[in-house]
């Protein structure tokens, strides 16, 4: 089993951020909770007829409806560099030996270069956060029962961020099943609705956390099949 801590560079980071370490694809949080996270792709609904867009906006209601647990819904938007795709289309073009063939890849990497130069190419990617929460009752009223509840339904108590709860692996396992049940629910229903969507593995998830606590010192890199 693979567990690992997410290291930050300074203890008031640390202090903020409410995980406490990535088990089985699965984040842990320091008061216990579990977050899976599934990557949707997007789709471009202005390119869809007006009937297949209010079919696409009424199945992705009754999917939000019919959910009995809560889910957050995140997209990542970042700069794109292609510095690397460039080198990589020019270190190709040393082998092409047909003259004409050449000056089109030439002309192409010229009108890359061009184009970014003006433009901001941002690359988008749309996330699922699924949580399971296991809630332990104290002996206070149904009133701060019904606030922690809630606090702990977003991820706002305190204790979220200060306390580190290590999880006994059969008490994880336990609460592990819960958490595929429910993102299985929702990968299934996205593929219904047409949509592609896959878990996020461990080693997506920790560059993944990184990048949106540390949004300026990231670039998402441009492959051959995003061109």
């Amino acid at each position: 089993m693979s567990n690992k801590k997410i290291s930050t560079n300074s203890a008031s980071t640390q202090y903020l951020m409410p995980v406490n370490e990535i088990r089985n694809n699965t984040i842990v949080l320091k008061n216990g909770s579990l977050r899976s996270i599934i990557e949707v792709d997007g789709i471009n609904i202005d390119l869809m007829s007006s009937e297949d867009q209010e079919n696409m906006l009424q199945m992705w209601q009754s999917f939000l409806n019919n959910l009995d647990f809560s889910v957050q819904v995140i997209i990542v938007s970042r700069k794109a560099n292609i510095d690397e795709y460039i080198r990589n289309v020019e270190s190709k073009l040393e082998s092409i030996e047909e003259e004409m063939l050449q000056m089109q890849v030439s002309d192409y990497i010229e009108f890359i270069r061009n184009f970014t130069s003006n433009n901001k190419i941002i690359d988008k990617k749309y996330y699922i956060v699924v949580p399971y929460d296991p809630f332990v009752f104290k002996k206070t009223s149904f009133v701060g029962q019904v606030k922690d509840m809630f606090l702990n339904i977003f991820n706002l108590n305190r204790e979220a961020f200060t306390q580190d709860t290590v999880l006994a692996d059969n008490e994880f396992q336990k609460n592990y099943q819960q958490l595929i049940l429910r993102q299985d629910t929702i990968i299934s229903q996205l593929l219904k609705m047409g949509l592609s969507a896959k878990l996020v593995l461990t080693n997506e998830v920790i560059p993944l956390i990184h990048n949106i606590y540390n949004p300026d010192t990231t670039l998402q890199t441009m492959t051959d099949n995003q061109i």
